[in-house]
């Protein structure tokens, strides 16, 4: 059975009529009709038959269907692998980022490493934590770095490059803006401000609450960091942040609390799929980016 005729074949069994399946793929009703008959004698069984002037699809008709889908994704799929290995090897590599991380340290480290070799392209897709994680799974990415350890760890090569640990972000009026440290317990007792379901945070926050039998209300669950920040600027519940955000380009308005629970983590991870091809190109970044990690994590 060719490819051609799987072709074929996938496109009739779809739509069940032969004018329009031969115009979708390009050709005259009779040369779709001559290789289906091809194809029957091929399988000395029929595949199509007619009933009431309607097109159907045999017992062993629906039989091929389902193995010439799997046959024809499984060969788009290795097409998609094989045109992301020549883009490497172009020296052409797409980098999975979580929400705000090309913001900080790591923004320097990628123009030092792009001074240092010009001929690599870099394209970056910054994306919410969990489908940052997803496209390095579906060999979208080469690369990723996101945050905490992935959810499919047995998938991935995995380096924590950055460890932060969890804040209560608030007014300085708040009740907790003296503190030193919190406990997810003490902020239960207000509204929460933070992301929503897509990242880490709303996750990591939601399976605290859970081992320690903690109801959460939420005044807001959304990526919109303005809305976020405004909220919080205006004493209207605990914003759930990361030591991250503090910078030293960027001013301290707002007292920043680190949570006591370990697992309330806000780390960053370079992620490769295992048996995702790496080029010359993905060694290199690979590297300049493990240079780059936290000595206190070597």
């Amino acid at each position: 059975m060719e490819l051609r005729q799987m072709i074929y074949f996938k496109e009739l069994s779809e739509c069940l009529n032969l004018p329009a399946a031969a115009r979708a793929l390009y050709i005259t009703p009779q040369a779709l009709s001559k290789s289906m008959r091809v194809l029957a004698r091929e399988f000395d069984t029929e595949i199509f038959y007619r009933d009431q002037g309607k097109l159907r699809l045999t017992t062993f008709g629906q039989a091929l269907l389902s193995e010439v889908t799997v046959l024809l994704n499984q060969i788009n799929a290795m097409e998609d692998r094989l045109k992301n290995i020549a883009s490497q090897e172009n020296n052409h590599l797409r980098i999975a980022c979580s929400h705000g991380i090309l913001q900080g340290h790591f923004n320097s480290v990628f123009n030092a490493f792009k001074a240092q070799h010009p001929e690599i392209e870099i394209e970056f897709l910054e994306l919410p934590d969990v489908f940052a994680e997803q496209m390095v799974e579906q060999e979208d990415c080469d690369l990723g770095l996101s945050i905490n350890l992935p959810n499919k760890p047995e998938l991935f090569e995995t380096t924590v490059l950055q460890h932060y640990q969890l804040c209560a972000v608030v007014h300085p009026d708040h009740p907790l803006a003296c503190q030193k440290t919190t406990t997810l317990k003490q902020c239960s007792q207000y509204p929460l401000i933070t992301k929503n379901r897509i990242f880490k945070i709303w996750q990591a926050v939601e399976q605290c609450a859970l081992r320690q039998q903690l109801h959460l209300s939420y005044a807001l669950s959304s990526p919109n960091e303005i809305a976020w920040k405004e909220l919080v600027l205006s004493n209207q519940g605990v914003g759930i942040g990361t030591t991250y955000y503090r910078r030293d380009d960027q001013p301290d308005e707002l007292p920043v609390i680190p949570f006591t629970e370990k697992e309330l983590t806000w780390d960053i991870c370079l992620i490769r799929r295992r048996d995702h091809y790496c080029s010359h190109s993905a060694s290199l970044l690979i590297e300049a980016l493990k240079q780059a990690q936290d000595p206190e994590l070597r």
